[in-house]
């Protein structure tokens, strides 16, 4: 007959459940709680024994039954599952990766001056378990919730499934917890978090221990929300190929190849990105978004805006019947993106949109006109363009 126990070392004293059942479980006098000898094993949905407990302290010997409803009603059996699930069983691999994040052990710190990054990677498979047949789960993982909390010297990071399909598969012996929590330690104290979760499932949390660090602190590239669509706009509009993603599927902006342009968020319409600042960047309607111009007096037709025009928008042609040529623009490729105007030695050609770039892009920042480039983006080459 399968039985309840606690694990001492998961167990936090909170009493949980020996005030929902009091005739299975009891504190004990090390301030830990046990389970009653002899406690009735079929009074209760051994499923809600087990899930009251925060901390995953309480075991069940045998299989847990599924929840009294899922969405309204009792979870619903696929028809042939079971020749599924005989097919696949022998052969089923279980990647150890994703086994390390499904309870939160896959993470890294990185120390750098005044502040500390923590990256926690998230679990993006649902494991091979049974009842992933038997009810016709999704493979994806869906995505947790999740909170951040820091103070003093500390930073926790707890997350928790709240599909009720995928809640179906936690908690069972060979599949994997419904929640974990990541707890970090810091030798100096936190004065402030920012954080965001990416199209990649990483959580990345800067956490700062210098108030100035903190106040002036922007991240190195743009993120795209969960309020993305998936409607592919803001990858067609990237002149560095940045973004990728799955059409209605959230999208992804590569740091390091993201320069802070922000041709995304002014294209797109759901107003799902987010700039280095932490602002949404706004959404233009296609009229508002302001085209590169050419001041012609100005224009040495030296070439370098066409060649690093991402979109072939711009080329030179003969200027008032003169042997110079000037640049010109065709409005309906522009995107906005501003890179001619960055890389113009004369100043000759202009977007009407204000954006600041990192340092180490455009002409102005060659080798040998400056002494180095902006802390945390050594990737980025002083000749990039």
């Amino acid at each position: 007959m399968p039985e309840y126990s606690v694990d001492p070392v998961k167990c936090i004293a909170c009493d949980a459940c020996c005030k929902d059942f009091p005739d299975v479980f009891f504190m004990g006098d090390d301030a830990k709680a046990h389970a009653t000898p002899g406690h009735p094993t079929d009074k209760y949905n051994a499923r809600k024994v087990v899930e009251i407990c925060p901390t995953n302290a309480i075991l069940w010997s045998g299989e847990l039954p599924p929840p009294d409803d899922v969405d309204g009603g009792a979870p619903k059996e696929v028809a042939g599952w079971e020749a599924a699930w005989a097919a696949a069983k022998d052969s089923i691999y279980d990647d150890p990766e994703e086994r390390e994040r499904r309870y939160g052990r896959k993470y890294t710190v990185e120390k750098r001056e005044g502040y500390t990054v923590v990256r926690v990677e998230f679990p993006a498979v649902v494991p091979q378990v049974r009842d992933r047949y038997r009810y016709g789960i999704t493979a994806d993982m869906p995505d947790y919730s999740m909170q951040v909390v820091a103070g003093g010297r500390q930073l926790y990071v707890r997350a928790w499934m709240v599909d009720p399909m995928v809640r179906l598969l936690c908690n069972l012996s060979a599949a994997f917890p419904d929640r974990f929590t990541v707890k970090v330690d810091f030798d100096d104290a936190v004065v402030g978090v920012k954080h965001h979760y990416d199209a990649h499932r990483v959580l990345e949390v800067a956490v700062f221990h210098d108030a100035k660090v903190r106040d002036s602190f922007t991240w190195t590239a743009h993120f795209i929300t969960e309020a993305c669509t998936g409607c592919t706009i803001c990858e067609r509009v990237c002149p560095t190929n940045a973004i990728t993603g799955q059409s209605k599927a959230r999208h992804y902006i590569d740091p390091q190849l993201c320069i802070n342009c922000s041709v995304c968020g002014t294209y797109c319409p759901f107003d799902a990105i987010v700039g280095q600042h932490d602002k949404i960047i706004q959404y233009l309607k296609p009229k508002e978004v302001p085209k590169a111009q050419v001041i012609e007096e100005l224009c040495t037709g030296c070439e370098f805006c066409v060649d690093v025009c991402p979109f072939d928008c711009i080329h030179l042609e003969d200027f008032d019947g003169t042997v110079n040529r000037v640049a010109v623009v065709d409005e309906k490729k522009c995107v906005s993106c501003k890179l001619c105007e960055q890389v113009c030695i004369k100043g000759a050609i202009l977007v009407p949109r204000h954006q600041t770039f990192p340092e180490g892009i455009g002409w102005s920042y060659q080798v040998g006109s400056v002494d180095g480039i902006q802390e945390g983006r050594e990737d980025l080459p002083l000749t990039r363009w």
